[in-house]
C-alpha cells in the first residue's frame, strides 16, 4: 500500500529493531504545525510518514510542545500529534488517531459529494433563517 508521493523505507517485519506499528514512506512534503490552540504555527518538512506517525524536520521543531496539530496540505489532512522523540532539528510524532488505509477513489468521491450536498442544504437553510431575521428588522434582501 503506497501513500501518495511516498517511497517505502522499512516495515516492522523486515527490520527487527524497528518498533513502528506500520510501514513508513519517505516524503518531501510541506507541513504546517499549529500549537497554542492554533494561535501559533511553524512550517516544517515531513521527511517520512506512516499510517501511525511521521518524522518532521525544520528549524524550531524540537522546541514545540508535546501535543500539537500537523497540517499536510498536499494530502488535505490535519493530524493531532504527540511527540515521541527529538534530535537536533528533527522530531518523530505519533498520530493520536491513526490514518486508515486509503479508500478507493470512487468511494471518496461519492462520500465527498454526499457531504457537499448536505453542507449545501444546511447553508441554504441558514440563508432562509437570516433573511427572515433581516425582514424582522425591516431590511430587504432584494439587493443580495
Amino acid at each position: 500500500m503506497s501513500l501518495s508521493g511516498a517511497l517505502p523505507m522499512s516495515s516492522p517485519e523486515s527490520d527487527p529493531d524497528n518498533r513502528r506499528a506500520s510501514e513508513r514512506h519517505r516524503t518531501l512534503m510541506a507541513g504546517r504545525i499549529y500549537f497554542q490552540s492554533g494561535r501559533s504555527s511553524l512550517d516544517c518538512q515531513v521527511r517520512n510518514i506512516s499510517l501511525t506517525g511521521a518524522c518532521l524536520k525544520g528549524p524550531g521543531v524540537i522546541d514545540l510542545p508535546d501535543h500539537f496539530r500537523l497540517e499536510i496540505p498536499s494530502r488535505d489532512r490535519i493530524y493531532d500529534c504527540e511527540s515521541r522523540w527529538r534530535l537536533k532539528d528533527t522530531m518523530g510524532v505519533h498520530f493520536k488517531v491513526p490514518e486508515t488505509a486509503p479508500k478507493r477513489k470512487e468511494d471518496n468521491l461519492v462520500e465527498r459529494v454526499a457531504v457537499l450536498e448536505y453542507e449545501n442544504r444546511v447553508l441554504r437553510q441558514r440563508i432562509v433563517e437570516l433573511s427572515q431575521r433581516l425582514a424582522e428588522f425591516g431590511a430587504s434582501t432584494e439587493s443580495l
